[in-house]
């Protein structure tokens, strides 16, 4: 008797790791996508309420699917449509998984194109580029809508007709983190002296 209540309660312990690694996965959420860390949402059950997918390498990553694999490089994406399953061999990553019945994205009062950056994928919903600025270099006023940002370096940005020098501890992005951000027209300056180095995955609002 006593070793099948062992047994029952090692299940029960299992089972609560097995949830806190899911809940733990989640890396971000809200009305417009659900983004995963080194897990994907999958694709039974509840997966039909997703779209697009876009996966963002932190280290080489390794997908598969059946048409091709493919070896990502940190900082390289992957796009996939919601019809597509794939399996993720090796490698640390984002899921950017983007919901069906999203909110209309949200963007800027005027559109100024962002210069120095590299457009990596664009459809008709999002296009995706690499956010880059070398140490030191300051990109002129500039618009985004909402969009999902992932960050690679670490460096400090600053708003310079605000703060100049920055502000202590502000601006600071942190390698391997996400964030949702909303509209915005600035400037941005690269108080380092690596470059920024980010990856955008921006809502498509703005008619050109």
């Amino acid at each position: 008797m006593k070793i099948i209540f062992t047994f029952i309660a090692l299940l029960f312990y299992l089972s609560n790791i097995s949830a806190t690694t899911q809940t733990d996965s989640v890396a971000l959420e809200n009305e417009y996508v659900k983004v995963m860390r080194h897990a994907t949402v999958g694709f039974s059950g509840n997966s039909g309420a997703f779209g697009t997918r876009v996966i963002v390498a932190l280290t080489d990553t390794k997908i598969s699917n059946n048409k091709r694999t493919k070896l990502l490089k940190r900082g390289e994406v992957a796009v996939f449509q919601s019809t597509e399953k794939y399996d993720i061999a090796k490698g640390d990553y984002f899921e950017v998984a983007f919901k069906k019945n999203h909110p209309v994205p949200k963007g800027p009062e005027e559109w100024i194109e962002p210069l120095k950056n590299t457009i990596v994928y664009e459809d008709g919903e999002m296009r995706i580029f690499e956010e880059l600025l070398e140490g030191g270099d300051t990109r002129a006023l500039h618009s985004h809508a909402q969009r999902v940002v992932v960050r690679l370096n670490e460096v400090q940005l600053t708003d310079p007709r605000l703060y100049p020098n920055g502000t202590p501890g502000g601006g600071i992005q942190i390698p391997n983190t996400v964030k949702f951000a909303e509209p915005i027209v600035h400037v941005v300056k690269n108080l380092s002296t690596i470059p920024l180095f980010n990856i955008i995955i921006e809502f498509k609002t703005i008619k050109k």
